[in-house]
């Protein structure tokens, strides 16, 4: 239990059954569940009801998923999934419209099956591009809405709307997110500047 304690500590409270499998038996676990000690947060995750709460629980639970042997704070990005495109998006507290609520860009895709409701993009990320939030690695707010352009999903009003959410929230600066559109736009100074026009011609 006191082992158990010590990982989920470090995961906001939450530990995977993979986890717990290495520590104690599943009797033990019913055991916990029935005493109201602990809780699911899904098929896979549980959480110490007197532990921490993530902001976004789900998406957390689907991250330690990923590699549900592995600590959290022994995971190392991007190999271990990087929060990406709309769920990226929601980590950064702004809403960017369509897409799945889980979203990760992983350097290659897992042998096994991805849990239902997930996302993977293959690609790589360097250190410039992404960060970490709310314990998880995450794409910048820069990478991020190139990821969401990337996608087609958002028209420019849209688009615009994220960027100027990002920035209002001292996020990111205008500068950084041209600097991260320059690899897909020939002009991303312009680009973004259209995608702000539309969103303010919108809104008002």
């Amino acid at each position: 239990m006191a082992r158990l304690a010590d990982v989920a500590d470090g995961q906001f409270g939450y530990f995977t059954h993979a986890q717990s499998a290495t520590v104690m038996s599943p009797g033990d676990l019913q055991q916990l569940s029935a005493a109201g000690l602990v809780e699911d947060v899904s098929g896979t995750v549980i959480r110490f009801r007197a532990g921490g709460r993530h902001p976004a629980p789900r998406l957390y639970a689907a991250w330690l998923d990923l590699d549900p042997t592995t600590p959290g704070w022994e995971r190392v990005a991007p190999e271990c999934g990087v929060v990406s495109h709309a769920a990226a998006a929601m980590l950064w507290g702004v809403g960017a419209g369509p897409g799945p609520e889980i979203e990760f860009t992983v350097p290659h895709r897992p042998a096994g099956d991805v849990p239902p409701g997930v996302l993977l993009h293959v690609g790589a990320l360097t250190e410039h591009q992404r960060t970490e939030r709310h314990g998880m690695p995450v794409t910048t707010p820069a990478q991020t809405l190139r990821d969401l352009a990337a996608t087609g999903r958002l028209d420019g009003a849209e688009l615009g709307r994220v960027a100027w959410a990002l920035m209002s929230a001292g996020q990111v600066s205008e500068e950084a997110l041209i600097t991260g559109l320059a690899p897909d736009h020939p002009d991303p100074a312009a680009t973004l500047r259209q995608w702000l026009d539309a969103a303010d011609h919108l809104d008002g």
